[in-house]
């Protein structure tokens, strides 16, 4: 029986020491979280407001420079986008060039820019001296480049 009773006032000593520990633990706990509060709104509060008359908070730094990368990035992005409308234009007007010196340029030159790969055809149409010189040495004549009034080759080269 004796020791029965000792096992209990040893449990219900425990019971006391940890319901103590857990107020004591609790108390700190209340006091820490206030402490810690009140120094998350020091730092809040140095952070939103300004330290002087003359200086700027960080916040408002922060600010200031998030505008100005912001204002920088869209101000790239128009030019770019307005740089991509002129080249569009660009082209468009070279391709129309382009074309109508096909259009003026012998059938069989018309015929051959249908039948070649992009990069030729693109470099020969660029090119308006390259079909005057093809369209002379295939005896087309009338071309830019006409040098000479020869029916071969080699007259036309002298």
């Amino acid at each position: 029986m004796d020791l029965i009773l000792v096992a209990v006032v040893f449990l219900v000593s425990q019971s006391i020491f940890a319901l103590c520990c857990f107020l004591v633990l609790r108390a700190w706990y209340r006091r820490e979280k206030a402490a810690i509060r009140a120094e998350v709104e020091d730092l809040v509060q140095s952070f939103l407001a300004a330290p002087d008359k003359d200086t700027p908070s960080p916040f408002a730094v922060l600010l200031d420079q998030g505008a100005l990368l912001l204002a920088s990035r869209l101000v790239q992005q128009l030019k770019s986008m307005l740089a991509g409308t002129e080249s569009g234009l660009s082209r468009a007007e070279s391709a129309a060039e382009q074309l109508s010196m096909l259009d003026t340029a012998p059938p069989w030159v018309s015929a051959l820019a249908g039948i070649l790969p992009a990069k030729l055809r693109n470099r020969l149409v660029r090119n308006p001296q390259m079909v005057g010189a093809l369209s002379n040495l295939l005896g087309g004549g009338g071309g830019s480049g006409n040098h000479g009034t020869g029916t071969s080759v080699r007259d036309r080269l002298k």
